[in-house]
């Protein structure tokens, strides 16, 4: 399947710089990663569910320049994840796909087997002298990546896409953007469909480096078409409190994004919201959303030093256990520590995430799926330029629940404290290694009061490099 699909790719690039497509020509762009994760007792107790694993993974976007302003851009995933299908966290070194199929044995076979290639965008843009329009599959994105994040981050393994036509009307330094999608159609046929209606106004000076912004998002789908995951102790009918589907969606999100630059200091700030109806219910009643998260980011930069500063702050609400579900999820691209919010840990959903991961996964069967939720935290972080290709970097990171999982009086909210040591070898701009480790001293927090869970130290280590081109 992977040779036909390239020998397809080789044909049409063939055929687009051929002498009677001269009125055409290709523009190539991608980006190739390799990571080896470990994580020494995710579980904080035992079994530890120790975790190590690598992955590969390789991308390639070309963009048809048919005539000027008018481009056709795709992107098409090679060695995606079979057990996260639609992200870019790349296929598990290793993974044989001969001992799965009938009549296969991984140990005996000479190669590793073969994955298809997935096309994850597909969209055209048509650039005009006050705007552009977009139509198609195409990558999302706003303020900080809080909650919409196209994954453009040489490490990202996640990525936001939209089925969209949207027109992006630029007027100086701001611009106003309507777009209406659809996330799901159930057919061909009317009214089987979840449907998205957004704006967004947006003001941004490299001038004067400031930044203001506003996205604002309905979504709206009948029952039919929700298709959330039942059936299992872990669904995301049960994550939400209710215990089946049998009403309408109707969300609305909302987004403001601040930001400001100075010669001594630059600051980013990002505010989301959630209301509306899930569609699921409990009994006869109705379970809405009703969370918000903030995000802020404090840079000092570098200038004359070898020495710059960042401070990253935030808080994400939990369900409170009210009717409707409190609580708010980041983007999983928005990662602050290399272990919390970003690998699952302890032995319940402390952070009530399962409303948007699969939660039938284990802790040590699980890639970094983890979200910024139901929590507070605080990481200053120190860069240190060794050299002129080697930095070193020391995070600190204190958090804390903002809900606990148990109702008893002497239920802590302290997560812990996890110090983050990085060394960043930068052969150029597009050529990164980085090699992390991460040490998690455990808060009461996870011992879930009275319940007594193990809350033991653990540590990971990451080693990961990124080539885009």
């Amino acid at each position: 399947m992977l040779n036909k699909n390239l020998l397809k790719a080789l044909g049409l690039s063939v055929a687009l710089l051929s002498p009677a497509a001269q009125a055409m020509s290709l523009d190539w762009s991608g980006g190739y990663r390799f990571e080896w994760t470990e994580v020494d007792r995710p579980s904080l107790g035992t079994p530890t569910e120790r975790k190590a694993y690598g992955t590969n993974y390789l991308y390639l976007s070309p963009k048809v320049i048919a005539a000027d302003g008018v481009n056709v851009v795709s992107r098409f995933d090679i060695l995606n994840s079979q057990a996260y299908p639609n992200s870019q966290l790349g296929d598990i070194w290793g993974l044989n796909n001969n001992g799965v199929a009938p009549g296969g044995n991984a140990a005996n076979s000479s190669n590793q087997g073969s994955t298809d290639v997935r096309v994850s965008q597909l969209y055209l843009t048509v650039n005009q002298e006050y705007g552009a329009l977009i139509v198609g599959r195409a990558p999302f994105e706003f303020g900080l990546g809080m909650t919409y994040s196209s994954g453009k981050g040489m490490f990202d393994h996640w990525y936001d896409t939209r089925d969209m036509v949207a027109y992006k009307i630029v007027v100086g330094d701001w611009f106003f953007m309507p777009s209406l999608g659809r996330k799901q159609s159930t057919g061909f046929g009317q009214g089987g469909s979840v449907t998205t209606m957004g704006f967004q106004l947006q003001y941004e000076s490299e001038e004067n480096k400031s930044l203001l912004g506003i996205y604002q998002e309905t979504t709206k789908g009948v029952k039919e078409a929700l298709h959330y995951t039942q059936g299992t102790a872990t669904s995301q009918v049960e994550s939400y409190g209710g215990d089946s589907v049998n009403s309408n969606m109707n969300i609305q999100r909302t987004n403001f994004v601040l930001g400001r630059g100075f010669d001594a200091f630059d600051f980013k700030f990002e505010a989301g919201f959630q209301t509306g109806e899930t569609g699921v219910t409990t009994g006869t009643k109705d379970i809405g959303l009703n969370g918000y998260g903030l995000a802020m980011e404090f840079n000092v930069p570098a200038k004359e030093s070898k020495w710059d500063y960042r401070v990253r702050l935030g808080m994400a609400t939990g369900d409170d256990s009210s009717n409707d579900f409190g609580g708010y999820a980041f983007n999983r691209n928005y990662d602050v520590a290399m272990l919390l919010f970003n690998h699952r840990l302890g032995q319940k959903d402390f952070l009530n995430t399962n409303v948007v991961k699969d939660g039938a996964m284990g802790i040590g069967n699980s890639a970094d799926d983890e979200s910024i939720s139901n929590t507070f935290y605080f990481a200053p972080s120190v860069n240190y330029a060794w050299s002129e290709r080697i930095d070193l970097r020391n995070t600190l990171v204190y958090a804390q629940l903002m809900q606990t999982q148990n109702s008893s009086v002497d239920s802590s909210k302290d997560l812990g404290l996890e110090w983050d040591i990085d060394v960043v070898y930068k052969h150029s701009d597009r050529i990164q290694w980085v090699n992390q480790v991460g040490l998690l001293f455990p808060g009461e927090a996870w011992k879930n009061g009275n319940d007594n869970l193990d809350k033991g130290f653990t540590f990971g280590f990451a080693s990961k490099a990124a080539i885009s081109f």
